[in-house]
C-alpha cells in the first residue's frame, strides 16, 4: 500500500506544484475461532448442529436459546446456562508473508469464560416463551511482524554501486471484537407450526495497526562512518466502535419425522460510529528514478470524532431435519447478499502533506473499507443415539469468505479485513442427559487456505521503483483451529 499511498501523492504535489441473531452469539460460551469475512464462522449459526441451539429445523434439543427463535415456542421449560468453557487455539499462517522465508504467523490461544443466558415460559390461554443473552465475542485477533536486513542491491548503481545495507520492518495488527445483547420470543401458531422474532444489538470495536518501513545506506564511496541512507516509512492506525441493531424472523413446521425451518435476518440498522485515525507517511532521500533530484515527503495526519460505519448483510436460512434411529439428519443452507463498497472509517478532507500549503487531501487515501460478495454457505450434521441418555454428533460445513478485491473501485485506502479463503469446519461430540441438567462436549475444528493471498508488501524485490516497498506476489495462507466445546444446561 505504502508505494500505491507514496507515488500517488508525489504526482500530485508534483502538480500542485505546476498545481470497517446474525449475532455472533453463543449461549454455550462457543465464542469462535472466528474470522473477519466469513459469516459461519461462530459455531452458533445456522449449521452449527454440535453446539446446542445452532439449528433452524427443529432438533427438539434441550437448549436456552435457540438460533431460530420460532424453536422457543416447543420449550415449556425456565432454563438457564450459568457457566461454560471454550478451550481454543487458532493459527493464521501467510507463507513468504512480505518475502522469500519470511512468513507471517499469528497463534492466539484463549479460555473463553462465562456468559448469562436464559429462557423463561409464559403460561396462560396462548403461551409463549422468551429468551435472553449477554456475551463477549473476539471475532479476530491477528498479529504478526518481520524483519529483512543484510547485504542487497536495492538502489540504483548510478549513484549507489553495489548491494546496500538495507533493514525492513513490517508489523501488523488487526482485532475486532464484539458485545452482543439478544431478546428473542417464539410463538405456536398450530401444534406443529411456530413463528418467533428476535431483536439483536450490537457494539462493534476494531483496531487496525498497519505499519512499514525501509532504509538502505547510499554507497557514496566515502569513508564517512554515518554514510547517508534513503528512508520510506508507512504508519497507519485506525480505531472505531459502532453501535447497530438487526432483527430476526423465523418459521418452524413439523410433519411426522420431517422438521422444516426458514429464517430472514435484516441488515444492520446503523445507530452510532465513531472512531479516529493516526497516519504517518516518510520519505527521505530517494531517488524515484534512480537518477535526478532526490525526493523528500513527509505526509501526516490526526483526526478525532470521525463518523463509522458497520455493515451487515441481509440473509434468507432454509434447514430440514429427519428423524432416524432415535437420531436425526440436518441439512441448513443460507445465502446472504453483497454489499457495495462503503467507509468503515471515513476521514474528513484535511491537508495531508506538509508543509501545510499542498491541496493534496487526504479522504481517499486514509478511509478504512469494506465491500462484500453475496455467498451461499452450507452444511450438513447427523446426530444418533449411543447409549438412552447419550447423544452423538457429527457436522461439517464450508463457510465462505466474502472478500472480493475486484468490488473495490481502486487500490487507495485500506481494506479493513485480513483474511481472504474459504473456511471448512468440522467436528464431533456427545451430550449427556440428566432430569435437571444437560452437559455437551465436542471437538470442533476449522481449516482453510488459498494459493492467491496477496502479500501486503515484499522485501525481495524494494528499489526506487517501488518506493522500497516491493511489488507483492501471491502466495500460500492459511488457517488452522482447534477447540474444545463444553455446555451446560440447567432446567429450574
Amino acid at each position: 500500500m505504502l508505494n500505491i499511498i507514496i507515488i500517488y501523492l508525489i504526482k500530485a504535489l508534483s502538480m500542485n506544484k505546476k498545481l470497517t441473531l446474525i449475532i455472533l452469539f453463543l449461549i454455550w460460551c462457543v465464542n469462535a475461532i472466528a474470522q473477519d469475512t466469513h459469516y459461519w464462522s461462530d459455531d452458533y449459526s445456522t449449521a452449527g448442529f454440535i453446539v446446542p441451539g445452532a439449528v433452524i429445523a427443529n432438533n427438539r434439543d434441550s437448549s436456552v436459546l435457540f438460533y431460530n427463535p420460532a424453536l422457543l415456542a416447543f420449550s415449556k421449560k425456565n432454563s438457564a446456562s450459568f457457566s461454560g468453557n471454550l478451550y481454543q487455539l487458532q493459527n493464521i499462517y501467510i507463507k513468504n508473508g512480505v518475502g522469500e522465508g519470511k512468513n507471517l504467523s499469528s497463534t492466539n490461544p484463549a479460555i473463553i469464560p462465562q456468559i448469562i443466558s436464559g429462557v423463561i415460559h409464559i403460561k396462560g390461554d396462548k403461551p409463549f416463551t422468551i429468551g435472553y443473552a449477554l456475551t463477549h465475542n473476539d471475532v479476530l485477533n491477528y498479529n504478526v511482524s518481520q524483519q529483512k536486513d543484510g547485504s542487497f542491491n536495492v538502489l540504483s548503481d548510478s549513484y549507489s554501486p553495489g548491494p546496500e545495507y538495507f533493514l525492513g520492518q513490517y508489523q501488523m495488527q488487526n482485532r475486532i471484537s464484539e458485545t452482543s445483547g439478544i431478546f428473542s420470543a417464539g410463538f405456536k401458531l398450530a401444534d406443529n407450526l411456530a413463528l418467533g422474532l428476535s431483536t439483536q444489538a450490537t457494539i462493534h470495536n476494531q483496531f487496525y495497526d498497519d505499519e512499514y518501513s525501509a532504509r538502505a545506506f547510499i554507497n557514496d564511496g566515502s569513508d564517512n562512518p554515518f554514510p547517508p541512507y534513503t528512508n520510506t516509512q508507512e504508519s497507519y492506525l485506525a480505531k472505531y466502535t459502532n453501535i447497530g441493531v438487526r432483527f430476526k424472523a423465523g418459521l418452524s413446521y413439523d410433519l411426522d419425522k420431517s422438521h422444516l425451518g426458514v429464517l430472514i435476518t435484516s441488515p444492520q440498522i446503523h445507530l452510532y460510529g465513531q472512531g479516529s485515525i493516526l497516519s504517518d507517511y516518510v520519505i527521505t532521500d530517494l531517488h524515484l528514478d534512480g537518477n535526478g533530484p532526490t525526493t523528500n515527503l513527509l505526509a501526516n495526519s490526526r483526526q478525532t470524532g470521525l463518523k463509522a460505519m458497520w455493515k451487515t448483510p441481509f440473509s434468507a436460512a432454509l434447514g430440514y431435519a429427519y428423524d432416524i434411529n432415535g437420531g436425526q439428519l440436518y441439512f441448513a443452507g443460507e445465502y446472504f447478499t453483497g454489499i457495495s463498497e462503503y467507509a468503515n472509517l471515513n476521514p474528513t478532507d484535511e491537508y495531508f502533506v506538509k508543509p501545510v500549503g499542498s491541496t493534496l487531501f487526504s479522504s481517499n487515501l486514509l478511509e478504512l473499507k469494506d465491500a462484500r460478495k453475496s455467498v451461499i454457505d452450507f452444511g450438513f450434521g447427523y446426530s444418533f443415539l449411543l447409549a438412552e441418555s447419550i447423544t452423538g454428533y457429527v457436522s461439517v460445513r464450508l463457510d465462505q469468505s466474502y472478500a472480493d478485491q475486484a468490488l473495490y473501485k481502486n487500490d487507495l485506502g485500506y481494506e479493513y479485513n485480513t483474511t481472504t479463503w474459504n473456511n471448512y469446519d468440522w467436528g464431533f461430540g456427545a451430550n449427556f442427559k440428566r432430569r435437571k441438567f444437560n452437559l455437551r462436549a465436542g471437538l470442533l475444528f476449522t481449516y482453510g487456505q488459498t494459493n492467491k493471498y496477496l502479500q501486503p508488501y515484499n522485501f525481495d524485490n524494494a528499489n526506487e521503483g517501488n518506493v522500497l516497498a516491493g511489488d507483492p506476489q501471491n502466495t500460500l495462507a492459511r488457517t488452522l483451529g482447534v477447540k474444545l466445546m463444553m455446555a451446560y444446561i440447567y432446567n429450574f
